[in-house]
């Protein structure tokens, strides 16, 4: 069940300054413009759980069960959810010039860090001790042009809400968006990379897409040391060669594209809740399967790719994440937004 929240405008000082000592942490931007449409979401889960969505900076994370969302700030950068003597915050800002070194700097100011990792190159994880017998943990997550910062405090003698504190952590996640179709991603596993690609068929032409690749890999991207096919000769390692789930948008109706398949090719597939056509293609130890998705007068193509050698990566729980919006040809922006080259 989805639920519709009057969100109170107030000031920023309320979910964005530290209160006290226990909130402590990173400081959002404070000059920027307010929204002045709050677009954020709040959706309940089968396990009591919920998913809160904010739209100004493109990023999800769930709610443990009982929290209670504090009325929202007037910038719509994130919010605050209470629980007892628990406290949770997440927020976005814009990622300017900082380092992300320099970011962590200022996230852990005046904690005592019990431990810390950085999962990714992008995404940073601790736990902290309190002066007030409290434990927080705190992530951030980088993305090209904007942060993301959660902070869940909770009582150092509560092993259910160190649980909860953890689950809700790991579930961070950002939104991209390929024209209206959204898809969600741990930018602690996957990095988003612009790739090009082209379609099957006779008139295949270049189309620009955005994939995600795992990091243990994404992290070798451009260093001599990979091998592709069967020749088992070291290349340059490359985004294109790459095993990987790649979302893009092309510009012609899918009626109109499904002409240049062969019939032998393109089989009929559900994907987002739409029907959708699927073609696959193997050869050398690789693969790839496009399900093009109509979309109006769009098409959205979501291209799999793998490796004989690659192993799972967790993509299908992106696939089974993926939505559209209300009107189907308004294009999106954000980190992995793509379109076709013409």
């Amino acid at each position: 069940m989805r639920l519709s929240l009057a969100l109170i405008p107030i000031g920023l000082m309320l979910a964005c300054s530290p209160q006290n000592p226990d909130e402590a942490s990173q400081t959002l931007a404070e000059d920027t413009p307010p929204v002045t449409e709050d677009r954020d979401q709040i959706v309940d889960a089968d396990d009591q759980w919920r998913h809160y969505t904010n739209a100004r900076f493109d990023f999800a994370i769930e709610v443990p069960p009982g929290f209670v969302p504090l009325a929202g700030p007037q910038n719509g950068d994130g919010r605050i959810f209470v629980k007892d003597g628990s406290r949770l915050r997440v927020s976005g800002r814009y990622n300017l010039d900082s380092e992300f070194d320099d970011q962590i700097n200022d996230a852990s100011k005046g904690l005592t860090l019990q431990s810390q990792d950085k999962p990714s190159p992008v995404t940073w994880r601790a736990t902290a001790q309190l002066v007030t017998g409290k434990r927080v943990g705190l992530m951030l997550a980088r993305g090209a042009d904007r942060i993301v910062a959660a902070r869940f405090a909770y009582p150092d003698d509560d092993p259910t809400a160190e649980k909860q504190a953890s689950r809700t952590l790991d579930s961070l996640r950002f939104l991209a968006h390929a024209g209206p179709l959204t898809y969600r991603y741990q930018p602690a596993r996957f990095a988003s990379k612009p790739v090009v690609f082209s379609l099957p068929g006779e008139r295949a032409w270049p189309v620009d897409g955005a994939k995600l690749i795992p990091w243990e890999r994404a992290s070798q991207l451009g260093k001599p040391i990979c091998r592709y096919g069967l020749s088992g000769q070291e290349q340059v390692c490359s985004a294109k060669k790459e095993a990987g789930l790649t979302f893009a948008v092309i510009d012609r109706p899918l009626a109109r594209l499904r002409k240049q398949f062969p019939e032998a090719l393109a089989e009929p597939t559900t994907l987002a809740e739409r029907e959708a056509l699927k073609i696959t293609e193997q050869a050398e130890g690789s693969g790839l399967s496009y399900s093009l998705i109509p979309a109006g007068s769009l098409t959205i193509a979501v291209v799999r790719s793998w490796r004989k050698d690659s192993e799972e990566t967790g993509y299908q729980e992106i696939l089974q994440d993926l939505s559209f919006e209300t009107e189907p040809d308004v294009r999106s922006s954000g980190d992995g937004s793509a379109g076709p080259t013409r």
